[in-house]
């Protein structure tokens, strides 16, 4: 049992932020730490970036603005596609599904049909 809670306890602190950073700075160690995430902390980072990212998608909280809402797919996607030892098909869909076709979504519910256009431009280059 003890070695079990050794293992959790490493993997809730190899997945947490410092509180006390500023919100900018979070996000790039979230994306700089990604790649050294040992491959359980991986799945689990995964796990709960897919989680963020669906709940914008299926209930954006009223009000959300589009861009703020573009900003949580851009981190989750970078985040995720940082991590390492991801099985390819999970990281594609989460990429394709969860984050590209959200943010096209955003875009279109705003009423931004152009910058959708673009964004849809550049996912495929």
């Amino acid at each position: 049992m003890e070695e079990f809670e050794k293992r959790t306890a490493g993997f809730f602190a190899e997945r947490t932020d410092d509180k006390f950073l500023m919100t900018p700075m979070r996000k790039e160690l979230q994306i700089e730490k990604a790649a050294k995430k040992t491959p359980e902390p991986a799945l689990v980072k995964r796990a709960d970036k897919t989680s963020s990212v669906a709940a914008i998608a299926e209930s954006p909280p009223k009000g959300l603005v589009t861009s703020t809402a573009v900003a949580v797919y851009r981190l989750g996607r970078n985040v995720v596609m940082t991590l390492p030892d991801l099985p390819q098909k999970g990281l594609n869909e989460f990429k394709r599904v969860l984050c590209e076709t959200v943010e096209l979504q955003a875009y279109i519910d705003q009423g931004a049909e152009r910058q959708a256009q673009n964004a849809a431009l550049h996912m495929t280059e």
